[in-house]
């Protein structure tokens, strides 16, 4: 028995798929490789030439060598090094530049092949942001990239979140840089080395953007896979209709989102609240992401938390973390709006918490880590 787990360990790893930056780096390596023949070449015809020329001048090798350079460059400035004017120094002359011509072409024919077969520089580019992107932690991660991914890119760089795009279509890539968007992969979301290289294991959550309902499932459950808990991997899915978005929420997605009856309920928003259009259009905004200045956080009250039994004026939130509670949600559901100082802190209680984004931070971190 132990030498067949022995046998079935090693057949998994066999069969592990290798990391994307693997592949990068592979394909980077062989690319490299194909210029060997010309730096040798070169290497050869520097050697030859440079030994050549110090025979002749007696071991000057500084005019030996710069002879050598301006002959294979054929740039021919005249005969510097001693002895080259002679004609055996001529001939030797004739030869080497033949020789360099013969690298200079095989050399440029070898290199033009290898940056059209395979895009060198981008290559480069990629691995190193690969690298960069293992870094990341509690960022965000974006599959498919169109207008509605560009705008929720442009909230998420307002916001100060890092995040990691992910698209196949390869003409992509041209609205990606000019969108100055500093991580993305030109790969299928939905590969499992993939969303590995995009970071997974150390993201904070996933938007799933493709276009396509069967896509986005694909996507959600190799996601769900490597992460399985709703908890402390979210999961935001676009659906056609509400029959799919009810599916992709039990496959695993937090919550699916049809676009139509988001855009459809936000002018009904409007409609209903023409009379008080500020504060309506203030809650709009700060319920989609667009205001910066003003934010809202729900913290909950965990077991064990130092905040239970605690009335709010004890720990006086607004004058020590400049933030309000402005409402109360109760485990079983009920919203508590009529909070006071007196109002005690239950355990499951989930604190709605009103005001500037870094100081919504920085409570949410005290309160979680326990009250200054």
């Amino acid at each position: 028995m132990p030498r067949l787990k022995v046998r079935i360990r090693r057949k998994l790893r066999k069969k592990r798929e290798p990391r994307l930056i693997e592949v990068y780096e592979r394909r980077f390596i062989e690319a490299l490789k194909e210029l060997r023949i010309p730096l040798l070449m070169l290497h050869f015809s520097l050697t030859v030439g440079t030994l050549g020329y110090m025979i002749l001048s007696g071991g000057d090798f500084i005019n030996s060598f710069y002879m050598t350079i301006i002959t294979i460059g054929t740039i021919g400035y005249g005969e510097i090094a001693p002895g080259s004017d002679t004609p055996v120094g001529r001939v030797f002359t004739s030869f080497l530049a033949l020789m360099g011509i013969g690298t200079f072409m095989t050399s440029v024919t070898v290199i033009v092949r290898v940056f059209f077969k395979e895009d060198i520089i981008n290559l480069y580019r990629a691995i190193r942001m690969l690298r960069e992107i293992e870094n990341l932690k509690d960022h965000f991660i974006i599959c498919g990239y169109d207008k509605t991914s560009a705008w929720l890119a442009q909230t998420l760089k307002k916001r100060g979140i890092e995040f990691v795009v992910i698209e196949s279509k390869p003409e992509a890539m041209k609205y990606l840089q000019e969108h100055n968007i500093k991580y993305f992969l030109i790969e299928a979301p939905y590969k499992r080395p993939v969303l590995l290289s995009a970071g997974i294991k150390n993201a904070k959550g996933m938007v799933v953007n493709l276009g396509d309902d069967a896509q986005n499932i694909a996507v959600i459950a190799t996601a769900r896979l490597l992460r399985p808990s709703k908890e402390e991997f979210y999961i935001y899915s676009f659906a056609s209709t509400d029959g799919t978005a009810q599916k992709l929420e039990e496959l695993g997605a937090n919550r699916a989102i049809v676009p139509n009856k988001i855009l459809a309920t936000r002018i009904a928003a409007y409609i209903f609240h023409t009379g008080s259009a500020f504060i309506s259009d203030l809650f709009d905004r700060i319920a989609f992401g667009e205001e910066t200045d003003i934010d809202i956080l729900e913290i909950k009250v965990e077991p064990g938390s130092p905040l239970i039994g605690k009335k709010l004026k004890e720990v006086d939130l607004r004058k020590n973390l400049k933030v309000t509670v402005v409402a109360i949600r109760k485990p079983e559901g009920d919203l508590e709006v009529t909070v006071t100082g007196e109002t005690a802190v239950e355990e499951g209680d989930t604190l709605i918490i009103f005001g500037q984004p870094k100081n919504l931070r920085k409570a949410q971190k005290v309160l979680l880590e326990g009250v200054s």
